[in-house]
């Protein structure tokens, strides 16, 4: 896997400039976040708190945002992500140490639609995209998503998942989140 790893962050980033994001300036902040800490550092946990530092973001101590953002494990960490368009989040789980992002207000729609553009953007000969899961559930803050796709080589097993959590209504802790992991299919 680490051999490919190079290309996987190649063909994603090259997807960056080739996507318009969204008309919404927060769900254009959440979808760059991603692309400029998760991506370039996806399945390098360490680099991500390199990332972060180099940032000079603070981290976050609050048991209820750290149960949130990071979750069961003592792996991860999250910090703030400062922005005069709203709240913003950069953590790794505890569990899987995925680096994941979050946006307490974008819109649903638009973040979906620049994670599908840049799902969208990564299919190559050579690579298996493909959409793992898509659901929707009923919650207090309307209709909750969930969208995870894997990309890996075609012949191989190793890869990494790619998840995106939206809400429809802003209110809840988050209304959007964009997730990458290292990930092994059955």
């Amino acid at each position: 896997m680490s051999a490919l790893r190079p290309f996987f962050i190649a063909v994603l980033l090259s997807t960056l400039s080739t996507i318009a994001f969204s008309d919404d300036p927060k769900a254009n902040a959440v979808l760059h976040l991603f692309m400029d800490a998760c991506v370039p550092n996806m399945g390098q946990p360490e680099k991500v708190r390199s990332w972060a530092a180099n940032e000079h973001l603070q981290e976050i101590s609050a048991p209820a945002a750290l149960d949130l953002f990071v979750g069961a494990g003592a792996k991860g960490v999250a910090w703030a992500v400062p922005s005069p368009l709203g709240s913003f989040a950069l953590s790794i789980r505890g569990t899987t140490e995925a680096c994941a992002v979050w946006a307490r207000a974008a819109d649903p729609g638009d973040v979906a639609a620049g994670f599908e553009k840049l799902m969208d953007g990564v299919r190559r000969p050579g690579l298996d995209v493909g959409l793992e899961k898509d659901t929707k559930a009923s919650t207090p803050v309307g209709e909750a998503r969930t969208i995870v796709y894997h990309v890996r080589p075609t012949a191989g097993t190793s890869g990494y998942a790619f998840t995106l959590l939206t809400a429809e209504r802003s209110g809840g802790p988050f209304q959007a989140s964009l997730q990458v992991a290292r990930a092994s299919s059955p």
